[in-house]
């Protein structure tokens, strides 16, 4: 429980530099929500799993081959590239932050 609380302390506290900022990772939740969210889900499983791309099939219910293709679409449309340690951050905040906002992504400014 102390750790939740210290996580959404931290997310408090980033909220207002994730809203100015823009970028990638932005434009992909922000497009993605209004598509339905699928990239987002498929991100956070991923995320969640440490990378462990059947471990994150298995919870989104869905074969292995379609996270591979979700994650390179991300890639590809966005630039994401989940291999970088700076980028895999920004995208954890960046769900956890919509998670947080009820479901929105995060409001632009």
């Amino acid at each position: 429980m102390a750790h939740t609380v210290t996580v959404l302390r931290l997310l408090d506290a980033v909220r207002p530099v994730w809203q100015r900022h823009g970028g990638a990772v932005h434009d992909l939740l922000t497009a993605d929500f209004s598509a339905g969210g699928e990239l987002v889900r498929s991100l956070a499983a991923y995320l969640d799993a440490g990378g462990d791309v059947p471990r994150a099939a298995q919870r989104l219910v869905v074969h292995p081959n379609t996270l591979r293709y979700r994650l390179r679409r991300a890639r590809e449309r966005f630039g994401i590239d989940l291999d970088d340690p700076d980028t895999r951050l920004v995208v954890t905040l960046a769900v956890r932050l919509a998670d947080t906002a009820d479901g929105r992504p995060p409001e632009s400014t």
